[in-house]
């Protein structure tokens, strides 16, 4: 059983290597954070987003998953190529002195500087389950 998740776990790794992605390198405020993630397209309009932010305040990191309805504007209007709104959720996890897992919200746009270099700002939310929130600013760019 042990080698057939290993070959499932290598097959789902080999065919989304070719497939293009982001690296995103994140800046947020409050509380200031530093933080790396990587953007992999689903579907025309969807992608997946998994990121995780350090905050060395605390010290304490935020780490999500989240899918994102990510349509270029350029679709409805060729003035408009290059920007990206986008809206969506996951789940995420708080890792301080104590863990909390819950709800995790974004809202934003990407403005494309050209084919493969974007810069974004977002505006996020964390909703921890058992109580804990906060809302932050991020301010990043995608490599792609």
């Amino acid at each position: 059983m042990r080698k057939v998740l290993w070959a499932l776990a290598l097959l789902a790794l080999g065919t989304g290597a070719f497939a293009q992605r982001a690296v995103s390198f994140r800046l947020s405020l409050p509380p200031a954070g530093l933080g790396l993630g990587l953007e992999a397209p689903l579907e025309r309009n969807l992608v997946f987003r998994g990121f995780a932010d350090l905050f060395p305040g605390g010290p304490s990191f935020l780490a999500a998953g989240e899918v994102l309805f990510k349509p270029d504007l350029g679709q409805l209007d060729r003035d408009l190529r290059g920007i990206r709104p986008y809206f969506g959720g996951g789940l995420g996890g708080y890792f301080a002195a104590g863990s909390e897992v819950g709800l995790h919200l974004s809202l934003g746009v990407e403005f494309l500087l050209d084919a493969r270099t974007g810069i974004f700002l977002d505006g996020e939310y964390f909703y921890a389950f058992g109580g804990g929130r906060f809302g932050r600013t991020v301010i990043g760019a995608n490599l792609r």
